[in-house]
């Protein structure tokens, strides 16, 4: 049985595609989060799906079965909108889908998402993964500055993702026009922006360790987004070490329950 968040998250996404004027849907499906590739699921649907490897033509390449892979889903064709609710529940609650919906021809819309992948720091070329979506969303709020948003955002409508919680979020895009492959500038990422980027990681393992610390009414978004501002804080003061960065963000989620002793719902 299809869980009803996923429902209802296709539904919003079909009726955001009919107000763009498109009834085409991209994903962007993260196969290192399964325990099997999912390019047979892909390969296995009539009509065929367009799909195309992100890491094609990156040094990542040989690692198929990681890939991420950008699908092109027709929306009017019946088995091609049950297949994406089928993947939607098979992925469900392992962050692995990003969506977008997009007016570009779908091989200029691949070829530009996969040079997005690559990204500098210090003149050393790396992998950014922007597809992942419990990164995504942090890339705009916290980690790239407005020039360098706009790769992700010239392609699409509109970007999509549940979050921890299992609610959908969207991000408008600017819908602009494709340009030739010389004008892309890989991203340079400075110090200060990878360890933004780098206490993500630090705020899920707290997450996860310090449960008992939270208000149990407090969702998995909500409780991500407070380690989180509390490890960029950590950051800010100088607090390096793992264990004294947990003890930071402890130190912080017992003040902020004690100013809210009474707070309720999803942030």
């Amino acid at each position: 049985m299809i869980a009803e968040h996923l429902a209802t998250w296709l539904s919003l996404l079909q009726i955001a595609c009919e107000q763009a004027g498109t009834r085409h849907l991209h994903l962007i499906i993260d196969q290192a989060g399964s325990e099997a590739p999912l390019l047979p699921s892909v390969l296995s649907v009539e009509p065929p799906l367009a799909w195309y490897s992100l890491f094609t033509g990156l040094p990542e390449e040989g690692a198929a079965d990681l890939a991420p892979l950008l699908v092109r889903v027709d929306l009017a064709q019946p088995l091609q909108r049950q297949w994406l609710l089928g993947l939607m529940h098979a992925t469900d609650g392992h962050s692995q889908l990003l969506v977008l919906a997009s007016a570009w021809p779908f091989a200029v819309l691949a070829e530009h998402l996969s040079r997005c992948l690559e990204a500098r720091n210090g003149g050393v070329l790396g992998l950014l993964r922007y597809y992942d979506p419990r990164l995504f969303p942090l890339l705009f709020s916290h980690v790239l500055q407005p020039a360098q948003q706009q790769p992700l955002l010239r392609p699409a409508l509109f970007w999509s993702w549940l979050d921890r919680d299992g609610s959908p979020r969207y991000l408008l895009g600017a819908a602009d026009l494709p340009a030739g492959p010389d004008t892309h500038r890989t991203i340079e990422l400075s110090d200060s922006q990878i360890d933004t980027l780098g206490c993500a990681s630090d705020a899920t393992a707290a997450v996860a360790r310090l449960s008992s610390a939270f208000p149990r009414e407090w969702g998995m978004e909500r409780r991500f987004r407070a380690c989180y501002r509390a490890m960029l804080e950590a950051s800010k003061a100088g607090v390096l070490l793992a264990d004294q960065r947990e003890a930071y963000a402890l130190d912080q989620l017992r003040q902020a329950a004690m100013a809210h002793p009474a707070s309720t719902g999803r942030q």
